[in-house]
């Protein structure tokens, strides 16, 4: 007896907390975040330019530019302006480029073989073909084709949207 009564109060608990009159609506939330880009490369000046897309505000001060094995720079150390990015916000790096050829990579750490798309943020190539790191950043989504550079001269600017990666969106 004492458990019927008591899944009798159970059921009734459960019933008295439906929603079907409830008249509230709520919104589906998009989800904010960082997007940090390369968007450009002036091999003439010796600087990089990065800039955050996305929605939400980012510092990006322990991230580090790789143009290959052994050639490493944390962000921070590359300027002495602010590394905390707002939407659309950049900050101009100072780094020794190539000029003739060379990719560069972005890393939100210091796990310069991932092919973690989390961690291998961007990545840009010109001058030749296959340049470092290039078969990480395409496994990773961060560029086209291995064989793709970006054509024409210094400085080489990003024309993208947050989504788009590759050569495709450089010039």
């Amino acid at each position: 007896m004492k458990k019927t009564i008591f899944m009798v109060l159970v059921c009734g608990l459960i019933a008295s907390c439906s929603n079907d009159d409830d008249t509230t609506t709520t919104e589906t939330e998009v989800a904010s975040s960082s997007v940090i880009r390369i968007t450009e490369v002036n091999t003439e000046t010796d600087q990089v330019t990065l800039t955050n897309l996305g929605d939400e505000t980012k510092n990006v001060g322990s991230y580090w530019l790789c143009l290959g094995p052994g050639t490493y720079v944390q962000v921070s150390d590359a300027t002495s302006e602010s590394t905390n990015l707002s939407l659309n916000q950049s900050v101009t790096l100072s780094y020794d480029i190539n000029p003739t050829a060379d990719g560069l990579s972005l890393f939100s750490e210091n796990s310069f073989g991932s092919t973690d798309p989390d961690i291998l943020i961007d990545y840009v190539q010109w001058g030749a073909s296959n340049q470092a790191r290039v078969d990480q950043a395409v496994t990773a989504g961060r560029w086209d084709n291995s064989n793709n550079i970006i054509e024409g001269s210094s400085p080489f600017s990003f024309n993208g949207t947050a989504t788009n990666f590759g050569s495709t969106f450089w010039n």
